[in-house]
């Protein structure tokens, strides 16, 4: 409680909190005395309010708690100049995304009365919704992440606006079951790959293949974050706060910064572009170095992809190679989640995928490792076949597996 005089009025001013909220009133009076005995009154005033209030309902519209939200959550107080480009997109991004939201919702609508029909109805309009799409159609993982936008404004609403959610309906009645990629690449993809990429291009797709780092972190890696001696890099997680993780390196790509050292100031993987320069009065075309930005990154990626004939590739599912890879050359779920840097073992086993041939090599191994012990088996009357994972592999992708064991 605090009773004190405001700069701007003769009166003095009341404030006090209850119940996790702010109510400040104006005494309407000059003498400091009464204002004190005044105390007591607009205490049981505001109870009676918030009585009230909680018996006709709350009266936060989704408008109110979302644009509370990207003030509070999202947007960085700071000056504009002191701000990077980047967190300035980030910003007007989830804006957009916000109000997208709020259109879905209806901006007048009471966080209250947001229940499970409701947002299956929101469902249903993003699913029949058109998009640039292959299919025309929003993705499963796209509609997801627009209803759990909504789900965090009313999450907000509840715990920072101390409006009671009777009918909000639950995450997992609402949500798609999304299609998990599988996509990996093998070592004669990346060899194609590279094949169709320029030089500059090269170390950044080679990089992320050793390290598995995200497409964000490769294209902005600054030497600020290589330590050659330590022999690890920093990256970030993908998670709240955008932490940073150490990735370990291995020779080959300790060779790969190596060969980077030099050419740029402050960014490991830059390009080179051709920029005019005033020369003696005279206009001179100068090769310089820039770093990557992400639309021709991306765009330069996805020809190379192409070009080399790997059909449905994206920059990402080169970080679930490289997390695939190193957890077969380890077989170690916890370690592959460090290397990855997730934030929980579940999300790696979801993450990684196993190759046929990986699987069908398991069942070889396994008798390997046996090495003569256990039960013994009677020799067999047939003549043994012998058999290969190739063979294996090859019978199991034509769909002859079936045949071939009842022959």
């Amino acid at each position: 409680m605090t009773v004190y005089m405001h700069k701007n009025s003769p009166y003095w001013q009341i404030c006090f909190q209850l119940s996790k909220r702010k109510f400040s009133y104006s005494s309407e009076t000059t003498c400091h005395a009464t204002a004190v005995e005044l105390e007591d009154e607009y205490r049981a005033q505001a109870k009676r309010d918030l009585a009230l209030e909680m018996a006709a309902g709350p009266r936060v519209t989704f408008n109110q708690a979302m644009h509370k939200y990207w003030k509070l959550k999202v947007f960085d107080p700071r000056p504009k100049e002191l701000k990077t480009d980047e967190k300035i997109n980030r910003e007007i991004a989830k804006f957009d995304a916000l109000t997208s939201a709020g259109k879905q919702v209806g901006l007048d609508t009471l966080c209250a009365d947001v229940d499970t029909t409701r947002m299956l109805e929101i469902r249903e309009e993003l699913k029949s919704a058109t998009a640039n799409t292959a299919t025309g159609r929003l993705k499963p993982s796209a509609i997801n992440r627009q209803l759990e936008l909504i789900f965090c404004v009313l999450n907000f609403a509840r715990d920072h606006m101390s409006t009671p959610l009777p009918k909000r309906p639950r995450m997992k009645e609402i949500k798609l079951v999304e299609d998990d990629r599988d996509r990996i690449i093998d070592y004669d993809d990346e060899t194609a790959i590279c094949e169709h990429l320029d030089e500059d291009f090269q170390a950044a797709f080679v990089l992320e293949l050793e390290t598995a780092i995200r497409s964000g972190d490769v294209i902005g890696l600054q030497w600020s974050q290589v330590r050659l001696k330590q022999r690890h890099i920093l990256a970030h997680r993908k998670s709240k706060g955008r932490k940073i993780y150490k990735v370990w390196l291995n020779d080959r790509a300790v060779a790969i910064l190596e060969q980077m050292k030099g050419l740029h100031p402050t960014h490991v993987f830059t390009r080179v572009v051709e920029t005019t320069a005033i020369v003696d009065g005279e206009p001179v075309k100068v090769a310089t170095r820039i770093p990557y930005k992400k639309s021709h990154f991306g765009t330069r990626m996805k020809k190379a992809f192409e070009a080399a004939k790997v059909d449905d590739l994206t920059f990402h599912d080169l970080r679930r190679t490289a997390g695939t890879r190193y957890y077969l050359a380890t077989k170690d779920y916890e370690a592959t989640r460090q290397f990855l840097g997730h934030s929980s073992v579940e999300v790696t086993k979801r993450y990684i995928k196993i190759a046929l041939e990986n699987v069908i090599e398991g069942v070889f191994n396994m008798e390997r490792d046996r090495a003569g012990r256990g039960w013994r088996l009677k020799p067999s009357r047939k003549a043994a076949t012998s058999a290969t994972v190739e063979k294996i592999v090859a019978l199991a992708q034509s769909g002859r597996t079936r045949k071939a064991v009842g022959a």
